[in-house]
């Protein structure tokens, strides 16, 4: 069947940032399976740089705005319409550096001739910022996913995890973007497109909490804590597995379990996936090629049932 596809896009260009080059490969490898399954089309960045992460900002204002501003440029060069990001951290910090050069006509002069100093050319403001999922409700839907599921995943319960940057900070959305926004104080995308594959949705308050992520290695108490109420939650209401949205996320939740178990003498240990691998899983991917079995928490203990 030939699905037809939205696009309140145009074209857009995939900023994969450090981590999916890194620890969340998975998840760029199963997100380039869905689109192509879903015919959805992007281009990566070439020659990116870090987007300066959550950290950058606090210690060299400027650099926290040039780093994702020469991405931007990038972009633009590219004839791109919309940046994706897969990880909320790097969709925040474009979108930050986006907002603040938008509101502040200085403030982009200066930025912008940073950038030429650099041999790139002055980003114009003219893209929109949006995340994997976002990107993938908004064109294919979850009647297009619902339409090339092959391994109906009926009877999976599923606790879907966007993290505490997915949709924030609000400020950010411009006028005539919020239509194609996820509500940031609770968002369904995700939701909905977990739907189409047959899983089915918990009650999840804890889907828009921090995990501590940035703080594992300054406040280890504080990251574990946090953790481990997202993973009491989630047990609480019946579900099998985490599924994530955000690299950071997802590697500190999986890799913090044990350390978790140990600190609150409460096994809360459960597969975490991100939600592209498990649309992959569902569109009649192998496991090798979603790479759920490079996932440190095996989920394949539960999807197994499945295939």
């Amino acid at each position: 069947m030939t699905m037809r596809l939205n696009n309140p896009y145009g074209k857009v260009a995939f900023y994969p940032g450090c981590s999916l080059d890194g620890l969340g490969k998975s998840y760029e490898v199963s997100l380039a399976l869905v689109a192509k399954d879903l015919g959805l089309h992007y281009e990566k960045i070439e020659d990116y740089n870090c987007c300066g992460a959550l950290e950058v900002k606090n210690v060299n204002t400027m650099a926290g705005l040039l780093l994702p501003a020469r991405n931007l440029s990038l972009a633009r060069e590219m004839g791109a319409d919309a940046v994706m990001s897969a990880c909320p951290g790097c969709h925040y910090s474009l979108s930050r550096t986006h907002y603040y050069m938008t509101k502040y006509p200085k403030l982009r002069e200066k930025v912008n001739m940073y950038l030429e100093k650099m041999g790139e050319k002055g980003y114009d403001l003219q893209l929109l910022m949006i995340h994997a999922v976002e990107f993938i409700y908004n064109t294919a839907g979850p009647e297009g996913v619902k339409s090339l599921v092959k391994r109906p995943l009926n009877g999976l319960k599923v606790a879907p995890y966007y993290g505490c940057l997915y949709a924030r900070p609000k400020q950010y959305i411009l006028t005539g973007y919020m239509k194609i926004k996820d509500d940031p104080e609770r968002p369904f995308f995700m939701d909905e497109l977990l739907k189409a594959v047959g899983a089915e949705v918990v009650p999840f308050e804890a889907k828009t909490m921090c995990c501590g992520g940035p703080h594992v290695y300054s406040d280890l108490d504080v990251a574990l804590n946090l953790e481990a109420r997202i993973l009491k939650e989630a047990r609480r209401n019946g579900a099998e597995m985490l599924v994530v949205d955000c690299p950071l996320g997802g590697v500190a939740l999986e890799t913090n379990m044990n350390k978790i178990a140990s600190r609150y003498g409460e096994d809360l240990r459960m597969p975490i996936v991100y939600f592209s691998q498990l649309l992959a899983f569902a569109f009649g991917h192998s496991p090798d090629e979603a790479l759920l079995t490079a996932n440190i928490t095996n989920p394949m203990q539960i999807l197994k049932r499945f295939m």
